[in-house]
């Protein structure tokens, strides 16, 4: 029995010591990954390559996105002196709670290793001067989070600068609550009394009931399965029916639940929102950055992917498919399947 013993005790050691190692490994920053892609010289395809100092699976999303122009400029939300209806997330003891903060540090930190490093967060005051501007907002993206506008863009009317800006190209990306229907000050968060609906998407389709979580996937296209979507929350998310009748230029990735879509892309002027429903959540981060950094909009159409594996080496491959040359096309790398360590979007625009 004592031999019996030791024996357990043993393995129990050296399983330990085998995921001590697995986490030094994964997070001394000593792995190295890399990605390239162009278009074949006669236009038919695309040659990619991937290579990695561990072992892989990576995938090649090869996406249309018409006339929709590639986001180059990631902009933060965060004001410490204006109030905010973010609800930190409850999380088990020892574990750091999902502030604000902390959820900001997380989601800069996931873009950049996902392959976009021009972000920048901005106070309501530098939020107010990047919207205001009478001019072309293409390629600028905003997320919010803080579960509120703040004053200086939004106040519940239709001259408000955050119209005109997504008019003009810029890109909204809301979640942790309704969007519209509240705004910050310094002092208070403002119901707004007008149908905030209307105003974003021109009419209802906000999720305003219990239903929260997900259990279908989207099936009307693959970018749920093929970019490693897991967040499967619907509260405050757009019902599919409802925006369809609104607009057809509206995109739906993901899950869904009596009708609502966890992802929603929408037409507004020459912009775009993105809705991403449920509470906020570490799985959400991750599927916030996917979708940034893989370049998705409300007219995206999968071209053609591919899913390999590469091992301490370099992988390299063609995928044969029609090109269009008067499209923006987004050829999107990530290595790591459900777990991505890296990530790389390579842009051709239209000539």
């Amino acid at each position: 029995m004592k031999s019996d013993s030791r024996i357990v005790a043993i393995a129990v050691i050296l399983i330990a010591v085998m995921l001590i190692g697995e986490i030094v490994v994964y997070t001394s920053g000593t792995d190295s990954f890399n990605a390239d892609a162009t278009i074949t010289d006669d236009g038919d395809g695309i040659e990619y390559s991937v290579s990695s100092s561990g072992s892989n699976i990576y995938s090649v999303l090869i996406t249309d996105n018409d006339s929709f122009k590639s986001i180059d400029t990631l902009y933060i939300y965060y004001d410490s002196t204006y109030e905010s209806n973010y609800q930190p997330v409850t999380v088990a003891v020892g574990a750091k709670a999902l502030t604000q903060e902390y959820y900001i540090e997380q989601l800069i930190k996931t873009v950049e290793y996902r392959g976009l490093s021009n972000v920048i967060t901005v106070n309501a005051g530098e939020l107010e001067n990047l919207m205001k501007q009478d001019t072309s907002s293409s390629g600028q993206a905003v997320v919010v989070i803080s579960g509120a506008l703040p004053d200086t863009v939004y106040t519940g009317v239709s001259s408000d600068y955050i119209f005109n800006w997504m008019s003009n190209g810029g890109t909204l990306y809301w979640l942790g609550s309704l969007l519209g229907s509240c705004y910050a000050t310094t002092t208070e968060i403002i119901t707004v009394t007008n149908d905030y609906q209307t105003l974003f998407f021109g009419g209802d389709c906000l999720n305003t009931t219990d239903t929260s979580n997900a259990y279908s996937e989207i099936t009307d296209n693959e970018y749920g399965n093929l970019l490693s979507l897991t967040y499967n929350n619907v509260k405050y998310a757009v019902n599919m029916t409802a925006m369809k009748t609104l607009t057809s230029d509206c995109l739906f990735v993901g899950f869904t639940e009596d009708g609502y879509a966890s992802i929603a892309f929408i037409k507004y002027g020459n912009g775009m929102i993105c809705i991403l429903g449920g509470d906020y959540s570490n799985k959400q981060i991750s599927d916030l950055a996917q979708i940034v950094t893989s370049q998705l909009c409300y007219n995206s159409k999968l071209i053609e992917s591919y899913n390999g594996s590469v091992t301490r080496s370099t992988s390299t491959g063609t995928i044969l498919t029609t090109i269009p040359k008067d499209r923006n096309v987004v050829v999107y790398i990530y290595l790591g399947g459900y777990f991505p360590v890296y990530g790389e979007a390579f842009i051709f625009s239209a000539t």
